[in-house]
């Protein structure tokens, strides 16, 4: 009986802890901490000079965009590597990277990567986040996504959809509803087997896909050519609309919880 009770109690502490991490945000909302401060006149600087998703929100969820950011950052480590000098310009643009793929869903900051790791030029790959833990960044890379808010191009947006597909994988199930999930989860596997079945894809079987990735990949053709996407993969384009709660073409609605 002791023993189970001893299990029970670190059963109980564990899904607390995890509860408690996942909704940081909300309860520092409630408690006023410094998660929840303002983002200062420096950061938004940045936000409205360089990041256009921002600036096309309304003065309402400029605010909580700001806000999301700013706890984004309060809760994420960056560490430079090899001598690399990290600047706020970085840290806030990538910020605002994560929080936009989530930003009309619940508010969720990858609570399993505690650490962003900056590189100057260095390949990244998704068996690193995968097995580390740790979401690296190759700034000029990152840098060369946003030249152009069209040509489909924009890795920032990938590597972060990455993270995403990854923290659910690693178990946290309250990103989605399950339904809409296992809804675009179908789709997703019909359009791989057709693009596999185009000969166009480097794997020859589903199986064989890295799901991470191509998860990845339509998060960043979804929000760089939404046209292109839409057109082209309409199914999966919508799935998509309604996994994230957002389109960028204005034809879906979808009730905004946050920000009623």
């Amino acid at each position: 009986m002791i023993k189970l009770f001893i299990v029970a109690c670190g059963y109980i502490i564990y899904k607390l802890g995890r509860y408690c991490k996942e909704n940081e945000y909300y309860m520092a909302s409630l408690l006023m901490l410094q998660y929840h401060k303002s983002l200062s006149a420096e950061r938004q600087q940045i936000l409205y000079t360089n990041f256009t998703y921002y600036k096309k929100l309304s003065e309402k969820k400029k605010l909580e965009f700001e806000k999301r950011v700013q706890h984004f950052l309060t809760n994420k480590s960056f560490i430079a590597s090899d001598g690399f000098e990290i600047t706020e310009q970085m840290k806030v643009m990538i910020a605002a990277t994560a929080v936009q793929i989530l930003f009309c869903r619940k508010a969720y900051y990858l609570s399993s990567f505690d650490f962003i790791e900056l590189f100057e030029e260095v390949p990244v790959h998704v068996e690193v986040m995968r097995k580390k833990r740790i979401i690296q960044i190759s700034w000029n890379e990152f840098k060369k996504g946003f030249d152009s808010l069209i040509d489909g191009y924009n890795p920032g947006l990938k590597i972060m959809a990455m993270a995403l597909d990854l923290e659910h994988k690693f178990g946290e199930k309250s990103l989605f509803s399950q339904q809409t999930y296992k809804a675009f989860q179908k789709i997703y596997k019909q359009e791989a087997e057709k693009y596999i079945l185009s000969g166009k894809s480097k794997y020859d079987h589903y199986n064989k896909v890295d799901r991470t990735e191509y998860f990845a990949v339509a998060v960043e053709y979804f929000f760089e050519r939404p046209e292109h996407f839409n057109v082209n993969q309409p199914a999966m384009y919508l799935a998509l609309s309604k996994l994230l709660r957002q389109d960028p073409l204005g034809m879906y609605t979808y009730k905004e919880k946050v920000f009623e």
